[in-house]
């Protein structure tokens, strides 16, 4: 069995590890534990093609001088972490095979897909950062390729998963660049641009200037919470263009979302959205910068608007049996609306 064939088998068992030692059966740990991929101890030969496979040039050159290396790469569309240790006689890597929850179930809100399928203005994606962000990002784009025809650019200072081109094109960068001639040559023609776990207020900035000139820009940033991530992009362009930075960015927003992760009944992640579609009113009072009052008009929506409040989510959850009332009231915001929300429904 060739040392390919042992991740394939690894991937395929939803092995959470994978350990190579030279000399010692390849093995795996599944949710029931550790098991065994062949009967042979891995090899030499196999050690050094696992080196070719996973690591660039200056990694190797790393794990040479100093006898370990850790990183994160991608195989076979999926986002995978290493370790990588080696002196004298021992020679033994560990690969994380699930690093951002890949088997995870992460079923998106009809409206995000749409919104993302309609490839217009600017789409806002916010999350803690926790397991699942990323694969959503990767599942979500991935649909998006099943469907229409586009070049997209993804920027991620990670080893962003590579997605299964069918109709699409996507290309891949660190964001990274030594002259802005060099990322404006890349974003030439693009359809779609990608910007992943961003923080800075430049990323952000760059984004909005991309949406306002006809791209359609995915931006996907770490905030513990949808409201927070509009407060903080605000922010941002309030200080770059005073009073008329909200009424840019109402102009060209389309959709917000929060992704929020949870333990399941069945030990599984569970996940919860928020939906903010720019309807009149809430164009209004985002150029109004009331993010208090998008809240509560959240909190009140009634079903099928285009807004989906954290607690109609965790509604959704309980309903579906995939979570208790004592996790729903842990994760949400507003214990006492989800209370009241709960009593309508008779939970």
């Amino acid at each position: 069995m060739s040392l390919t064939e042992l991740l394939l088998q690894a991937k395929a068992k939803k092995a959470e590890e994978f350990l190579f030692v030279v000399g010692s059966e390849p093995r795996a740990r599944l949710a029931s534990g550790w098991t065994t991929l062949r009967s042979s101890p891995a090899l030499v030969t196999e050690w050094n093609l696992l080196q070719q496979s996973l690591l660039s040039s200056q990694q190797k050159t790393t794990l040479d001088l100093t006898g370990t290396v850790q990183g994160e790469t991608a195989f076979d569309s999926v986002r995978i972490g290493f370790s990588f240790f080696q002196k004298d006689t021992t020679m033994k890597a560990v690969l994380d095979m699930d690093l951002d929850g890949a088997k995870q179930d992460i079923s998106f809100p009809p409206s995000l897909v749409e919104a993302c399928l309609r490839m217009k203005g600017l789409v806002l994606l916010t999350g803690p950062g926790e397991s699942g962000q990323i694969v959503a990002l990767h599942r979500l784009l991935q649909k998006m390729n099943e469907e229409k025809s586009f070049l997209g650019v993804v920027f991620s200072s990670k080893t962003f998963p590579q997605i299964r081109e069918e109709k699409s094109c996507y290309v891949y960068h660190n964001g990274q660049f030594t002259r802005e001639d060099e990322r404006d040559n890349l974003l030439m023609g693009a359809d779609l641009v990608v910007f992943e776990g961003a923080s800075d207020d430049k990323s952000f900035l760059q984004a909005l200037a991309l949406a306002e000139r006809g791209t359609f820009v995915i931006y996907a940033m770490r905030a513990p919470s949808l409201p927070n991530g509009m407060r903080r992009v605000l922010s941002v362009l309030s200080k770059q263009h005073g009073s008329h930075g909200a009424a840019r960015l109402a102009e060209v927003l389309s959709l917000a979302a929060g992704q929020y992760s949870m333990l399941g009944l069945s030990g599984e992640k569970v996940f919860a959205h928020e939906i903010l579609l720019m309807k009149p009113q809430v164009r209004a009072l985002l150029e109004q910068e009331n993010v208090k009052e998008i809240e509560s008009l959240m909190l009140n929506a009634p079903e099928n608007s285009g807004l989906l409040s954290l607690n109609q989510s965790l509604l959704q959850q309980l309903i579906r049996r995939y979570i208790d009332i004592k996790t729903a009231f842990e994760v949400s915001r507003d214990p006492d609306s989800l209370d009241q929300l709960l009593k309508k429904v008779g939970i």
